[in-house]
């Protein structure tokens, strides 16, 4: 009998000891586990074509934002006084700034930043009347 609850002892204590040891093992390993799940999951095919769509989304939109305020920079000097002009240009602007911004940022993300398409600049040349989120001057 005193061998028989030797041996149940002597298997709970297994039972624990490889628990625990499974436990240190899985902390061991989650830093080379968890970068190559990052890996995996960077490089799916659904992650890649949303980061490019997203890339291109950004880049027009810039563009466009900064054609809109051209635009709300004439209506704004024909009424200069004109508040909702000033506030349409300003919410413009801020707008423009903030895409910049999403673009600039987008392109140091883990996830995104290998899946620009190699047209688009890496980040956003403010100085680029383009881009700058200002009204051309003439």
């Amino acid at each position: 009998m005193t061998k028989k609850i030797l041996l149940t002892v002597a298997a709970i204590i297994t039972v624990i000891l490889l628990c625990i040891g499974g436990f240190y093992l899985k902390v061991a390993l989650s830093g080379p586990i968890g970068q190559g799940q990052g890996e995996i999951n960077k490089n799916q095919a659904s992650n890649w074509t949303a980061k490019q769509a997203e890339f291109e989304r950004l880049y027009e939109s810039i563009q466009t934002q900064d054609r809109r305020l051209n635009n709300a920079a004439d209506v704004l000097a024909k009424s200069p006084g004109d508040k909702t002009y000033q506030q349409t240009y300003s919410g413009i602007q801020s707008g423009c700034e903030g895409l910049v911004g999403d673009y600039n940022s987008l392109s140091n993300e883990f996830m995104a930043a290998d899946f620009k398409d190699s047209r688009l600049p890496y980040k956003i040349d403010t100085t680029d009347p383009a881009f700058d989120c200002k009204e051309d001057t003439k």
